[in-house]
């Protein structure tokens, strides 16, 4: 406990930290190498967790530090555009050494302009964890799950004079490592290693200036290693989103993309039958002034899922968030977020809510100081899953 008290006085310190002047707008960071804009950057962090392990009784309270690395380099030509990036983040956990992590992610996308027609593509490859306290983690392991996560893109946008095209083919694999028991024994984790592959399609009619309307049809596969998996079910699905929706962008103040639709998920599993339900997709950002942002956001999906008897999750995700410049380079930000899942073919539902402020302060070009407290909470009607969670957090960056 006096380890939060500690994190979050260094917090309030931020708070009454004296304002400087606003950065130039011609002081542009990065390194340039020709046409290539290199911007190398490090972070460090120290969070407190008062329930690293999201447990319903007895939690675990914790101190992390991070420490994140990251390089990215952009280039830009007269029809070609570059990025590569490479970073990761390290954890270290004061009291539960064994749930230290090392995550790494390397990635690189490209756009080719030609005037009516572009095309653009990317590869991401992550090596990363999902800590004790997950869905899909057993609470009787004793580390958290390593996995890869290789992902890559390539889609393009036709404009014509009245309609416009826009496709996607994306394809993700991910391959999780076993891990360990507290008796000693070992937890596979191969029913979780699949390929996943989706392809869109979407069609825009421009109303006028700001604004145009679209129809949108995904297809998705879900294609499992080990079929059965332990419990001897088939996980393999397909499935369709079909969605009708409207983008605005008024002078640069209102962006928004607000749809809404139809889902269906078909499993191979005859016991998982089929998930059909409305789907609905929205994104809401205004500048209200040139001091304070508002934005919103909110999704209906079919996720992914291993536990036990469970076809899919069927979720919705909403969120609110504002942040006002306080003065020059201090800047104040809230945010909350409510999730509801819904784990098909059981009876297992969990709302969960978080709400959060922050502080940054730019102590110049070079580094900005970052400070926050969130508050979480898991209400569900399965024993054992409910959970509350007080986290505190504060983080230099330095940016070059």
């Amino acid at each position: 406990m006096r380890k939060f008290v500690m994190s979050a006085a260094l917090l309030c310190a931020n708070v009454v930290a004296p304002a400087a002047a606003m950065e130039n707008p011609d002081d542009a960071g990065g390194i340039r190498l020709g046409r290539i804009l290199a911007t190398p950057s490090v972070e460090f962090g120290t969070r407190y967790d008062s329930n690293i392990f999201q447990s319903d009784a007895n939690p675990t309270a914790d101190v992390i530090t991070t420490l994140t690395p990251r390089l990215t380099l952009q280039g830009d030509w007269r029809i070609f555009r570059l990025h590569l990036a490479a970073g990761g983040e390290l954890g270290f956990f004061a009291n539960s050494s064994s749930d230290d992590y090392q995550d790494i992610e390397l990635s690189t996308a490209g756009s080719l302009d030609l005037g009516a027609t572009s095309v653009e593509g990317g590869v991401q490859l992550k090596r990363a964890h999902d800590p004790r306290g997950s869905n899909d983690v057993p609470t009787s392991a004793t580390e958290p799950v390593i996995y890869r996560d290789v992902s890559a893109q390539i889609g393009g946008r036709h404009i014509t004079n009245g309609l416009h095209y826009e496709s996607l083919f994306a394809l993700r694999r991910l391959d999780f490592d076993d891990s360990t028991a507290r008796n000693g024994s070992i937890i596979r984790n191969d029913d979780r290693d699949r390929l996943e592959l989706r392809e869109t399609l979407r069609i825009l009619w421009p109303l006028d200036l700001g604004r145009e309307a679209y129809g949108e049809i995904t297809f998705n596969q879900r294609q499992y290693d080990c079929t059965p998996d332990d419990g001897g079910r088939i996980r393999d699905s397909a499935g369709y989103q079909v969605l009708g929706g409207i983008r605005l962008d008024l002078t640069d103040l209102i962006t928004a993309d607000l749809a809404a639709g139809w889902m269906n998920q078909t499993y191979a599993d005859p016991a998982f039958g089929d998930i059909g339900d409305y789907t609905l997709r929205g994104d809401f950002d205004w500048s209200v002034t040139r001091l304070t942002n508002i934005t919103f956001n909110a999704a209906r999906t079919v996720r992914e899922t291993t536990q036990t008897g469970a076809s899919g999750i069927l979720a919705f995700e909403a969120g609110a968030g504002i942040s006002h410049e306080l003065r020059r380079r201090l800047t104040v930000s809230l945010r909350a977020d409510y999730s509801e899942e819904t784990f098909q073919q059981t009876t297992r539902r969990d709302n969960t809510s978080r709400f959060g402020v922050g502080i940054g302060y730019e102590l110049n070009r070079l580094a900005r100081i970052e400070g926050g407290l969130a508050y979480d909470q898991r209400n569900s009607n399965s024993t054992g899953e409910d959970y509350d969670r007080l986290q505190s957090h504060i983080r230099l960056k330095l940016e070059m």
